[in-house]
């Protein structure tokens, strides 16, 4: 395989916007059942036997939770911070800002709209895609920035990923 495989996660439950505790959107933790959904769409995950190399994450919190949920789990180096991730940025910027990141099989950890926009960017597409929280998509690439439309691998929920992890 000479291009890259690059998997889309967004990140898990979260406390809402108007939760009282909350101060700004990128201070947002995941919730306990936030939590708990990732770490078992996490085992599905890794039952895939995917083998990532490199986590990228955005900085904000819920994001930056679920890529050490899912580094713990897969058993992968520390996630490395990327700001083109943050739920704020555009799919253009994203795109231009990782070819410099990427490993071969990457996992990115991120938000909507960002990662479906990232996605059908990549695909050349026209299309709507809603990735749910604790959802991944995986895709191939022969370049960034794409020479050709990426192909989709696979798109899975949350709830198949954690059904997967079952057994």
């Amino acid at each position: 395989m000479k291009g890259y495989e690059i998997c889309f996660f967004r990140h898990g439950i979260a406390l809402d916007r108007e939760d009282p505790g909350v101060t700004s959107d990128a201070e947002r933790p995941l919730t306990d059942e936030g939590t708990r959904k990732t770490r078992t769409a996490a085992e599905g995950l890794k039952r895939m036997d995917a083998g990532f190399d490199k986590i990228l994450t955005s900085p904000w919190l819920r994001a930056s939770q679920t890529a050490a949920i899912l580094s713990e789990v897969l058993m992968l180096p520390t996630p490395e911070e990327m700001a083109e991730l943050e739920g704020d940025r555009t799919a253009g910027e994203l795109v231009a800002a990782l070819p410099h990141r990427l490993g071969k099989r990457t996992l990115l950890v991120g938000h909507e709209p960002l990662l479906s926009a990232t996605v059908v960017h990549i695909l050349g597409g026209n299309f709507a895609l809603d990735l749910k929280k604790s959802g991944a998509c995986d895709l191939y690439v022969d370049a960034l920035p794409p020479r050709k439309p990426g192909t989709l691998m696979w798109h899975l929920t949350s709830r198949q990923l954690r059904w997967m992890a079952k057994g």
